[in-house]
């Protein structure tokens, strides 16, 4: 795929974006324009407008006019680095007994490099096009986010970097759509900023109904599961899930009084830097829901040379259990309307060893299985010593490149059931088989649980990128919060 380049281009438009904003600063910051945001009177005119600094060794006013709209505007040139307060009157244009009927101030302040900073606003001279770039550096992200997604998806790469790079985008939308509504505030960079550090909490309120809904389903399911299946460590997700949940919301009511009493910058930190990593981990959550659902959809186009089945379990009398034969008969049409459509026959390799409890092989069963519908031997390839599904596809890619005698060129498909088929493109891709999924359909229990599998296995996967980016996450919070002093 192209994600590299994507990432190099993605690099360097954000640098220039960077860059471009920086360098106006510099040539223009030594000036600044105040808008007053209200209308005035249509009959004012600057001589109405009396403007005074208590230093003016720092600052000094460079003019007054108003705009077409009847907007005061005053602009001001920086002297040296410092503070000072600006003082404006508005005479009235009506009454003579009332002399001002506006009278109002703001601070400024010229930094070291000659900025100067309405630092009740954070507005200065290309605030505007900072928040212009800003948002246009998320879109660029967006962009190559979703623009990787979709590619991986078109040419069925369903993979946890296909997952990580849908949550992004997904997280990246939100912090777009929640400040390019806000910017309809346009003359205040400070509530640019408090739009963009409060996307987490925004997002986390949002989908709070969702999360707390998908953890009641997935706890649901996986007692159904337990039921049916028996009790395995990775039949609890779901329930896990629900459990963490709910202890998230435990602290609220319990502790929300001691909560109360800690300092506002604790408070601040913990509260928008626990709503941000929640919003990013849900964003990732959901993408995996929706990749996981989208690699069950997809079906490969009729130019396989090989289909791996997966295993599972057999019963007592060594033939194969209705989710192990929906596999295999998922194989077999696969292979029938591939000759049919092309004339080209593919190589079964039924794949999964000897449990305990099992009486031969899954793979044996499998082989019996074919052999029963009408396939010959040569037309099967048996791998029998795998003991799970990552020794599966590695066992079976073993298989087909002895057979073929290389695996340059050969194009597998592996039928598992559907909610298992994101774990086939994943281990096919780490052991280097050229592979797609063929879906057979199975109980709805099994869903919730294979979303939540898939979802621990990217944390695990993409770890140390995820830990960073997490990190990153809360750094940019606490320095844009200290920014505005909202911690």
């Amino acid at each position: 795929m192209k994600t590299k380049k994507r990432m190099i281009t993605l690099f360097v438009a954000v640098v220039l974006l960077a860059a471009g904003v920086f360098a106006y600063i510099a040539v223009n910051g030594g000036t600044y324009t105040e808008r007053i945001d209200h209308i005035i009177y249509d009959t004012i005119t600057a001589d109405d407008v009396v403007v005074t600094s208590d230093n003016e060794d720092v600052v000094a006013l460079k003019r007054v006019f108003i705009n077409s709209e009847y907007k005061i505007h005053m602009e001001f040139v920086a002297k040296q680095p410092g503070n000072a307060v600006i003082s404006w009157k508005l005479r009235n244009p009506y009454d003579m007994t009332e002399e001002f009927i506006v009278n109002e101030s703001f601070p400024l302040h010229v930094t070291e490099s000659g900025v100067i900073l309405q630092t009740e606003k954070l507005n200065f001279n290309g605030y505007i096009l900072t928040e212009i770039a800003i948002v246009a550096a998320l879109a660029l992200v967006f962009i190559v986010c979703a623009a990787t997604f979709i590619e991986a998806w078109k040419k069925a790469f369903f993979s946890y970097t296909m997952v990580a790079f849908g949550g992004a985008a997904l997280f990246i939308l939100s912090m777009i759509v929640v400040v390019v509504y806000g910017m309809q505030w346009r003359n205040d960079f400070r509530i640019f900023l408090i739009n963009l550090l409060n996307t987490g909490n925004l997002f986390s309120e949002v989908t709070a109904p969702l999360m707390l809904l998908l953890s009641l389903a997935v706890s649901v399911s996986n007692i159904w599961l337990l039921w049916r299946e028996g009790f395995r460590p990775q039949n609890m997700l779901g329930i896990a899930l629900g459990v963490v949940w709910m202890a998230l919301l435990v602290p609220v009511f319990i502790f929300m009084p001691g909560f109360r009493s800690l300092d506002a910058s604790v408070r601040g930190l913990i509260g928008g830097g626990v709503s941000y990593v929640a919003s990013f981990l849900c964003c990732m959550l959901l993408s995996t829901i929706v990749c996981a659902f989208l690699a069950s959809k997809y079906t490969p186009p009729f130019d396989r040379d090989y289909l791996v089945i997966l295993g599972c379990c057999i019963r007592p009398d060594g033939t194969l259990t209705p989710i192990l034969k929906g596999r295999a008969d998922a194989a077999i049409q696969f292979e029938q309307k591939q000759f049919a459509a092309t004339g080209k026959h593919a190589k079964f390799v039924p794949s999964g060893g000897q449990g305990a409890d099992e009486v031969i092989s899954e793979g044996e069963a499998m082989e019996r299985y074919l052999l029963e519908q009408g396939y010959p031997a040569e037309q099967i390839l048996r791998e029998d010593k795998s003991v799970n599904t990552y020794q599966n596809i590695q066992f079976s890619r073993d298989k087909i490149r002895e057979d073929a005698g290389t695996l340059d060129g050969v194009k597998a498909g592996v039928a598992t059931t559907n909610y298992h088929v994101f774990r086939s493109y994943v281990l096919s891709q780490k052991h280097g088989l050229d592979a797609q999924g063929i879906s057979a359909k199975t109980k709805w229990y099994f869903f919730p649980n294979a979303f939540l599998r898939e979802f621990v296995g990217l944390l695990w996967d993409k770890k140390i990128k995820i830990a960073l980016a997490l990190a990153g996450i809360v750094l940019l919070y606490f320095i844009g919060a200290q920014l505005i002093n909202l911690i």
